[in-house]
């Protein structure tokens, strides 16, 4: 029995050519593709198809699943693709023939290009405003939260890509980010159970995988976070009843890394209630395969049937139209305060956060989106990102400001500064937590996401179009 067979494993960390080597020695029975791994569709298509070739033709076994957080909103790996203006905004909408519409063009994208593991949706509650979650979460309300997540497994599995529900029991109690720290929830048990709620809807709707979180829940175990707590396995195996395929969290998050060795990752995932463990980096993942080997094959047999078989059949043949997920994109955002942009007279863009687009294609950036659409229309406008921002210093103009999380950096005061004599919106790319610290005199806009359409329709909203 190969040890690979209980990894799913990123290709971050090595060179192409070495990663494929890696790979085909280890044989994981999944891969997990980030943005960095591929700048367009058919780089994608010639990865997915080299790493099928190592399986199939040399070594004669079935090829790996290939998974993605295809998420929506701020959490997408293929920004070309159509995809949702956020589960926060669809958890507004709470209509849930829309969300399990979402499901449905999502999972009939990823099918048509071979990936059939999405690590979606977040079924957290939105308790702290948690960074990391914020509009990726459908909301507050543990109902509203809990339906929408059942009508996206349901639209994603139809299609026959199989869905997350994660980061059980429920990430949104804690203010941590699990990426850096180990965060720790003291709330008692039945917030806890409370908070869950969404994953026992998700488990009667047929999700195919959990994914535990890597956040330690005192009431529940006080050494182990979830992802390496029996008790918590425990939970969701006899107290949800769940008998589908059980995921962690990455393990190269440092959550985990920095307070645990390999061996004790090991023993504590696969070897408790865990049928794969995640790790993002290649080289870990091998340090895993290893650990593995010296776990009891017996131990093993009952994973290795949950992770043949957890791949859901397509149901469904059609192609969900796309007329309907651009029109809410477009319409999505929510007006908070109302400041008008004159479209007959010259603006500026500003894209405070456009440095993380270098990861993939421009022609795929927010950047070059918003351009073409703005100049397409034939209005006059310059675009301008963060630096030339710190040193823009003409007053008397017009200047739309895209941003998220100004709560948590320090740009405010230029935000402020370059206000007082201007006539200004901002767009948030997430949720409104931010609007307290955001000048009076400038008008706000929730946009939910960095997605251009979504953009775009807070923009036209800035311009009283809508």
């Amino acid at each position: 029995m190969r040890s690979g067979l209980f990894i799913q494993t990123g290709i971050r960390g090595v060179e192409r050519d070495q990663a494929l080597k890696i790979i085909s020695s280890m044989l994981p029975s999944s891969i997990v593709l980030f943005r960095g791994d591929f700048s367009n569709e058919t780089e994608l298509q010639e990865l997915i198809k080299d790493i099928q070739k190592l399986y199939a033709i040399e070594k004669s076994t079935v090829p790996p699943v290939f998974a993605i957080d295809q998420e929506g909103g701020n959490v997408v790996r293929i920004p070309w693709l159509d995809y949702n203006p956020s589960n926060y905004f669809l958890g507004q909408v709470n209509n849930e023939k829309l969300t399990n519409y979402v499901g449905l063009v999502t999972g009939s994208d990823l099918y048509r290009l071979g990936i059939r593991w999405n690590l979606a949706p977040v079924l957290d509650i939105l308790n702290n405003y948690n960074q990391v979650l914020l509009e990726r979460s459908f909301g507050e309300d543990v109902e509203t939260v809990a339906i929408n997540g059942a009508a996206y497994i349901s639209g994603l599995q139809n299609q026959g890509v199989a869905a997350t529900a994660k980061h059980f029991p429920g990430h949104g109690g804690v203010l941590e980010d699990s990426h850096q720290t180990l965060p720790r929830d003291k709330r008692t048990m039945n917030a806890l159970l409370n908070d869950a709620f969404p994953f026992r809807a998700a488990i009667m709707a047929g999700v195919r995988t959990v994914m535990l979180s890597h956040v330690l829940y005192e009431e529940l175990d006080a050494d182990n976070p979830a992802t390496l707590s029996q008790k918590a396995y425990d939970l969701l195996r006899k107290t949800f009843q769940f008998n589908g395929l059980v995921i962690t969290d990455s393990v190269d998050m440092k959550a985990v890394s920095r307070n645990y060795s390999t061996p004790e990752i090991v023993s504590k995932t696969v070897g408790l209630g865990a049928d794969l463990v995640e790790c993002a980096d290649l080289q870990t993942s091998v340090e895993l395969s290893d650990s593995i080997r010296g776990i009891d094959s017996d131990k093993l047999k009952k994973k290795v049937e949950r992770i043949s078989s957890f791949l859901p059949e397509k149901k469904v043949n059609f192609r969900p139209p796309r007329e309907v997920l651009q029109s809410f994109s477009i319409i999505s955002s929510k007006v908070h305060k109302q400041i008008y942009i004159d479209p007959d007279k010259h603006f500026y863009v500003v894209l405070l956060d456009s440095i993380a687009e270098s990861q993939v294609a421009e022609e795929y950036s927010t950047a070059g989106a918003l351009t073409r659409s703005l100049k397409e229309n034939y209005f006059d406008f310059t675009l301008m990102d963060a630096t030339a921002f710190r040193g823009f210093h003409l007053y008397g103009t017009q200047m739309i400001i895209v941003g998220r999380n100004e709560h948590l950096k320090d740009r405010v005061s230029s935000i402020t500064e370059k206000c007082v004599q201007n006539r200004c919106v901002f767009i948030s790319t997430s949720i409104s937590k931010d609007i307290g610290i955001i000048p009076e005199n400038v008008g706000y806009i929730a946009a939910y996401s960095s997605k251009p359409e979504n953009i775009l329709g807070a923009i036209y909203r800035a311009m009283k179009f809508f």
